[in-house]
């Protein structure tokens, strides 16, 4: 089978390049304490630079437009795959111009927001090509104030982002693993357009509530003549964490459904302090439209091994499916061994998977450099699947 491709020197450049940034910043860390200052300065010029770089305008005063920032987003990555069907062997490598997005905020009339971005990666795995790819989002929202015993109202209406469950609902830019776990996958979501509102309740419960539509389109505002997708979500501090509560139902039939592959789910996120340890964790359970069961977990620590310059992050997910549609992870394991065999990878009931990674942040999640490397197992009635993936990464935002 071929095994060789345009893209694996600069995957292995982008790999090198960033253990060397990486090396060679943390030999300047040992001197840090005596040039701290100096060092703070330097870095400052840059970053400062990279994180205006979208601030257009802005005048409170005005009444027609009070400000107006763009925002963009560039990720690639490489990863190379080595794995088995049963035991049959597959293995391949690829680079990855995972994300490039643009996007501008408009706030006017003092209390309206307009927020649009759309993607120019369209290309995927192996993949560089640039060009218009759609639109990402599209909202436009209105700050309602108080109202009674309602703090910070907000009404929107557009294109949304899901954000369903504990690592969906944290923006790319900011995710401490280079791709989210496979529960995470399933219980995504396409992109939605609908109604979305939030509201606060005294100082600690936060609510969000969105009414969608069932149907998808790929580069634009999707149409009504499908059925409903209704989220409920409410968010509040908890014994010194914080925790995070969502449902979807969707009143539609499985052919309706277009942007959601389950009838209805819930997850629950707890984010909270173990010593020197930040710990994410997230339980999820759906049922399908056959009322199979899919539920799991992920458990991911993650600590800074120099204080704003260096974390470590951890990653273990389980997840378990009655009717076995668990899919393995789907950026470099399936489509290395699509390549190989020729067909998909079957799914299975059970996906069990642990990733460990490093983030080396040069502008906080700015401008960070990452590594990592990911071993799953995705067990089935007839065929066993497991693969090791070593990943390296460089995201930039503004």
């Amino acid at each position: 089978m071929k095994k060789t491709h345009s893209q694996p020197v600069i995957g292995l450049l982008l790999s090198f390049s960033t253990l060397g940034m990486i090396a060679g910043e943390l030999t300047l860390a040992d001197d840090a304490e005596a040039k701290s200052s100096k060092k703070k300065k330097n870095q400052g010029d840059w970053c400062e630079a990279l994180e205006d770089l979208g601030k257009l305008y802005k005048d409170k005063d005005n009444q027609w437009i009070q400000k107006v920032t763009l925002s963009g987003r560039i990720h690639e990555q490489w990863g190379a795959t080595d794995g088995k069907l049963n035991q049959r062997a597959f293995s391949g490598q690829g680079y990855e111009l995972r994300r490039l997005r643009m996007g501008v905020d408009i706030e006017f009339l003092d209390d309206f927001k307009l927020s649009t971005s759309a993607n120019y990666n369209r290309g995927g795995f192996r993949d560089t090509q640039i060009g218009y790819a759609g639109l990402d989002q599209m909202t436009l929202e209105y700050d309602l104030g108080d109202l009674g015993k309602l703090d910070k109202v907000e009404l929107g209406f557009g294109r949304y982002k899901l954000g369903f469950g504990g690592e969906e609902m944290i923006s790319s830019n900011d995710i401490k693993t280079i791709e989210r776990s496979a529960l995470n996958d399933e219980f995504a979501g396409e992109r939605v357009t609908g109604v979305k509102g939030s509201f606060e309740v005294g100082d600690n419960i936060d609510f969000l509530w969105g009414v969608y539509s069932t149907a998808y389109s790929e580069r634009s505002f999707a149409n009504w003549d499908k059925g409903i997708l209704y989220h409920l979500g409410s968010d509040f501090d908890l014994f010194d964490g914080h925790l995070d509560i969502q449902g979807l139902y969707a009143d539609a039939i499985k052919v309706e459904n277009e942007v959601f592959d389950y009838r209805w789910a819930i997850s629950s996120t707890y984010d909270n302090e173990l010593g020197v340890f930040d710990v994410m964790t997230n339980v999820t359970y759906g049922e399908d439209y056959k009322n199979q069961a899919v539920y799991g977990i992920v458990i991911m620590p993650s600590t800074e091994l120099i204080k704003n310059k260096l974390e470590a992050v951890a990653r273990f997910q389980w997840a378990h499916s009655e009717d076995g549609d668990l899919n393995p992870q789907k950026r470099n394991t399936r489509p290395v061994a699509f390549d190989d065999f020729g067909f998909k990878l079957p799914s299975g009931r059970y996906n069990q998977n642990f990733y460990v990674g490093l983030n080396y942040f040069f502008c906080e999640d700015h401008a960070k450099a990452m590594i990592g490397i990911e071993h799953e197992k995705n067990r089935g009635i007839l065929a066993d699947t497991e693969a090791t993936t070593l990943w390296s990464a460089m995201r930039i935002n503004f």
